[in-house]
């Protein structure tokens, strides 16, 4: 099990835990998400570790990225010890960015903002055409 703050062993790019006070830590996991291929939509599942049994929205934010469109689903927290979460993104063009994540339980960052957000680089690539 997770610490307040360690990542989850888990083969996802990030993870969230969040506490008994419905704090949210969010952290990379070590395991990259791979090259996304341009003008797709691609998922990026994580892992929610909910160790307070907190119930309510989780919410995804982030500042705006030229070239990429990002789908930041608002998560309906059951309760439940562990429950799946996801993003999704889409790159215009081949590029690389830096994508900074805000996550947000019951309406507020909670504890230690830095602890709720993080950068994640996530690369694009150009999309190859089937052959005909």
């Amino acid at each position: 099990m997770a610490g307040c703050c360690d990542p989850v062993e888990t083969t996802a790019a990030l993870s969230v835990v969040i506490n008994p006070e419905a704090r949210v830590n969010v952290a990379t996991t070590g395991n990259r998400v791979p090259s996304l291929a341009a003008g797709e939509w691609h998922t990026i599942e994580f892992p929610i570790v909910n160790t307070g049994f907190v119930t309510g929205r989780l919410m995804i934010e982030s500042d705006p990225v030229p070239g990429v469109e990002l789908d930041l689903p608002v998560h309906e927290l059951t309760g439940e010890p562990a429950q799946d979460g996801s993003l999704r993104v889409r790159f215009d063009g081949p590029a690389v960015v830096d994508v900074t994540l805000r996550f947000r339980a019951l309406g507020s960052l909670g504890g230690l903002a830095l602890h709720s957000s993080l950068h994640l680089i996530l690369r694009s690539h150009r999309a190859l055409l089937p052959l005909a």
